[in-house]
Order: structure tokens, then sequence, then C-alpha cells
């Protein structure tokens, strides 16, 4: 074979974020589940980080998808209040920051902020308070807020929020279940050199 081949790439690939961030909070919920199942709670609070910030990170990757996807002109480094008001708004959804599940999607995107900047918490408590077995209460007024906001409550329901918001979009939008998924596609033809 003295002559030279070479090869001619044509693809395209639909990369979506989204997905990933969705998959990570779902690992990270079931982590969470299975531990408490397990009765096994060694790293738990990590998880329970973990979750939140993919859970912030998924909300706002759902927002810039649908409206890059389906609003002319959608400006992803928007602040996210005003990008949520202008997916909700086209798809002509109420915004209620007030209740879920927005309120779950702006408590996760604080927490996510917060955790971003870093800044110490520096607390005094100096009371004279009842002692329980556990003491759960002396041990909670030593936490910064963005600790006590890593409970599992709010976490799972932040989580079920995340997940109804995207159906909803996903309904409102006109886009299929099939749309959002990644795909890649590409053809490779060789060219023989003359």
């Amino acid at each position: 074979m003295d002559k030279a081949l070479q090869k001619k790439v044509d693809g395209k690939a639909d990369v979506y974020l989204h997905n990933h961030l969705a998959n990570s909070a779902y690992w990270f919920k079931r982590q969470i589940e299975k531990k408490i199942e397990d009765g096994q709670r060694d790293g738990i609070a990590f998880d329970y980080l973990a979750c939140a910030v993919s859970i912030a990170f998924t909300n706002e990757a759902h927002i810039n998808f649908f409206g890059m996807k389906c609003i002319k002109g959608f400006v992803e480094r928007d602040p996210i209040e005003s990008k949520v008001a202008t997916v909700f708004n086209a798809f002509k959804l109420p915004i209620v920051w007030e209740t879920r599940p927005l309120s779950s999607f702006r408590a996760m995107k604080n927490l996510r902020d917060t955790l971003a900047h870093g800044k110490p918490a520096e607390i005094c408590y100096n009371r004279v308070v009842s002692a329980t077995p556990d003491q759960e209460d002396i041990i909670n007024n030593l936490r910064a807020d963005w600790q006590k906001a890593l409970t599992h409550q709010p976490i799972m329901d932040a989580y079920k929020d995340m997940d109804d918001v995207f159906k909803l979009l996903l309904e409102k939008s006109g886009l299929t279940l099939f749309d959002t998924i990644e795909q890649t596609n590409y053809t490779i033809s060789l060219i023989e050199k003359k």
C-alpha cells in the first residue's frame, strides 16, 4: 500500500450538561437513601452537600437548556431570577418564589452561592438551656446557616422539585424527552490520495 489514505470526518454532537448534573444529583440522593436504609451514615453529610450542589447546578442548567432551545435571544449569563422569568413567562407558567417548587430552587441556589464564596462563620452562643440526651439543640445552635440547610427533608424536597420543574418545562416547551438527551452522530469517509 504505497498510496496514503486520509479520512474525512463529518459529525454533530449535542452535549447537554443538565443530564450529567441531574445524574449526579440522583446518584447522591440514592447514596443518602441507601445509607439511611442500611443504618450506615458514614460521610452522609458530604452526600447531602454534593446532592444539594448538584441540584442547584441542575436547576440552572434546566433553565438554560429550555431557554436556549426554545426562546430566541435567551441570555445564558443573565441572573437566575431573570432567566427563570424569561422561561416561565414564555411557557405561560406562574412565578411564585415563596412556595415550592421555586422556593426550594432558590434555597439550593442560595446554598450554592454561600458555598461558592466560602466565608467563615464565627458563632457565639451563651445561654442556659435544658439538657437533652443527644445535645441536638446545642449542636444546632453552633452550626452555620449552610450546615443547617443540609438536612434530609429540604434536600429530598428540592430533588423532587427539580424533577417536577423539568417535567413541567418539558411539557410546556413542546420538546420531547428524546430532544433533551445527548446525541453524537458522525461519519468517516476514507479518501485515497492520488
